[in-house]
């Protein structure tokens, strides 16, 4: 993850009210314009910047032009079916499509649609389709099984921080992009017990690159709704057992789920009555106030505080890390086989 990095007192910033897709489409292809040659005598520092930009959306296919003597830049490219974000067509020679995300994910089957459409419009070129995200989502696996190359908020913010363009459009876009990287770096410096919502966001980014496994995501439901990390799951012949941390709730809890559409049977719930509450050295395992019987329920709690901190109330990613694997190994030896 990248490090934190102190911000000038904050002025006002249009973009913490232009926060749309349309808005962050405008910065791209803005950005991308200042990349023509004859806008170099017009601001220099910005023709620089735009052109580290470009070599870093080529970067991706391990791609490097001379020089970009011609860009062509498209906003809206296609019809209703098709509507592409940005192309940016390079020496007539190379398509950059561009499908710009900032807090929504990919659809359906839009990514393969509109590689389909680009190739169709641009034979004689080499396209290069990338998925654009200042946001953050839980895997990309569907993007990179689509043959597209991420482009993340930490990419964009090391092309931005190249230089001082002194010009406020870039200015403030840098500033607001960096806002949102620091909330989500910020459980690395806040004492766990003032973690905001995206210090978790930031939180199970990192579980999930530390376990290897486990997908997060806002859950909508009548409580409210909550940020849940998902993992270690086991599958017994009619349910699934996994583990769950609710950032509401901030704790670890044991989940079932059934692997049909049915609820789960009253007798696997009897059996597990018999085995929680558990405790074992310094995890204990302890039953919710109500057990019911359903498609997905909980039937343990993890009593103890997960996060393991420092002196100063910070946590040690490490030894938390060591703690978790202590309570999948729990899970597996005791729970999973039940």
């Amino acid at each position: 993850m990248p490090i934190l990095r102190p911000l000038p007192k904050e002025e006002p910033n249009i973009f913490n009210y232009a926060t749309s897709e349309l808005s962050q489409d405008a910065i791209i292809c803005y950005i991308l314009e200042w990349a023509k040659t004859e806008n170099k005598v017009l601001n220099k520092n910005l023709h620089i910047l735009a052109i580290a930009f470009l070599d870093s959306l080529f970067n991706k296919f391990n791609i490097k032009p001379k020089t970009y003597e011609k860009i062509i830049i498209k906003k809206q490219y296609g019809d209703k079916k098709n509507k592409i974000d940005i192309l940016c067509v390079i020496n007539d020679k190379f398509v950059l499509l561009i499908e710009d995300k900032t807090n929504t994910k990919n659809h359906s089957d839009q990514l393969k649609r509109y590689v389909k459409k680009v190739e169709l419009d641009f034979k004689e070129m080499k396209i290069l389709p990338i998925y654009f995200k200042t946001g953050d989502q839980s895997n990309y696996d569907n993007i990179i099984k689509n043959k597209y190359k991420t482009y993340l908020r930490e990419d964009f913010l090391k092309v931005l921080n190249l230089n001082n363009t002194n010009n406020d459009i870039v200015e403030n876009y840098k500033n607001y992009l960096q806002n949102i990287d620091n909330a989500i770096n910020s459980y690395k410096i806040l004492e766990i017990n003032h973690w905001r919502y995206n210090s978790w966001k930031g939180f199970f980014i990192t579980l999930k690159e530390k376990l290897g496994e486990g997908n997060w995501k806002y859950v909508s439901n009548a409580r409210g709704g909550f940020l849940g990390f998902w993992w270690n799951l086991h599958s017994n012949d009619d349910y699934n057992i996994y583990l769950q941390i609710d950032h509401n709730m901030q704790k670890i809890t044991v989940k079932l789920s059934s692997k049909t559409d049915t609820l789960i049977e009253k007798s696997i719930l009897n059996q597990w009555k018999k085995h929680i509450p558990f405790k074992e050295e310094e995890i204990s395992i302890i039953k919710p106030k109500t057990v019911r019987s359903g498609k997905t329920m909980t039937i343990g709690i993890l009593e103890n505080e997960f996060r393991i901190t420092d002196d100063k109330n910070i946590i040690d990613i490490d030894k938390t890390i060591t703690f978790i694997k202590e309570i999948e190994k729990i899970k597996l030896e005791k729970f999973s086989k039940i």
